[in-house]
């Protein structure tokens, strides 16, 4: 072989090896585009949607830190009672007593149902004879509290409140006849029970809030000489929520 060959071929096989040797660079050392070539920028790219990514999922977790456990809403539901048809006449005394539930549209207006109890109770020296007994009036109503929402108004302008209500009331007295003598049978006075409609229209004034005393004065507007009851009534008692 002449020398010019063997020359050739020699510098032939170290290029080679050097091609090899720096392919083999890349491989374990990691491919490295030029900074402004399109696969740098692709990678580039790449990289920053990662790093949004992963910043965004610490920016929820770190929210949702801050933001603490949700609290229930809580029902718009209040209760309450009442004392009312409270009269001294004579030898009669009556007192009743009023367990109520109501909804809150708002902080201005509930409405709700009442049932009243009332305990009635005369006593007639002559004959040596007492009469007792108990009267129910479930009732629906609704209240309205006229300045709760007006700025500048003071707590005593914010407890007043209107109130509107309708009664049937189921009535036990003792039966009379056409001259208004009791009717006894022995030493027991017979009873006779009535149906009777009321339609109250009131108003009164509250302190606090949500626990609220109040005191209000309620008329019947259907005032009627056949019916038992006195048309005013002066009623205590407090509500919750409402």
């Amino acid at each position: 072989m002449k020398p010019s060959k063997i020359i050739v071929l020699s510098i032939l096989f170290i290029m080679v090896n050097l091609v090899h040797g720096e392919c083999q660079s890349k491989k374990n050392k990691g491919y490295h585009p030029a900074p402004n070539s399109p696969k740098a920028k692709e990678d580039a790219s790449k990289k920053d949607d990662e790093t949004k990514k992963v910043d965004e999922s610490k920016d929820v977790d770190e929210s949702q830190e801050d933001e603490g456990p949700k609290e229930k809403k809580a029902l718009p539901l209040g209760w309450g009672a009442n004392i009312g048809n409270i009269s001294f006449q004579g030898s009669t005394f009556a007192f009743g007593i009023a367990p109520n539930i109501a909804y809150k549209f708002n902080e201005s207006l509930a409405t709700g149902f009442m049932m009243k109890l009332d305990y009635y109770y005369a006593k007639y020296a002559a004959q040596g004879v007492n009469y007792s007994s108990f009267d129910l009036g479930p009732t629906v109503f609704a209240r309205y509290k006229i300045f709760w929402e007006t700025e500048g108004a003071t707590p005593f302008m914010k407890g007043l409140f209107v109130q509107a209500e309708y009664e049937r009331a189921f009535i036990a007295r003792e039966e009379t006849d056409q001259f208004g003598n009791i009717i006894l049978n022995g030493n027991h006075i017979e009873t006779v029970r009535t149906g009777e409609d009321y339609i109250y229209i009131g108003a009164g004034t509250s302190s606090g809030y949500p626990f609220s005393t109040f005191v209000s004065i309620h008329y019947n507007i259907i005032d009627k000489p056949e019916l038992t009851r006195d048309p005013f009534g002066l009623r205590l008692g407090f509500t919750y929520n409402y």
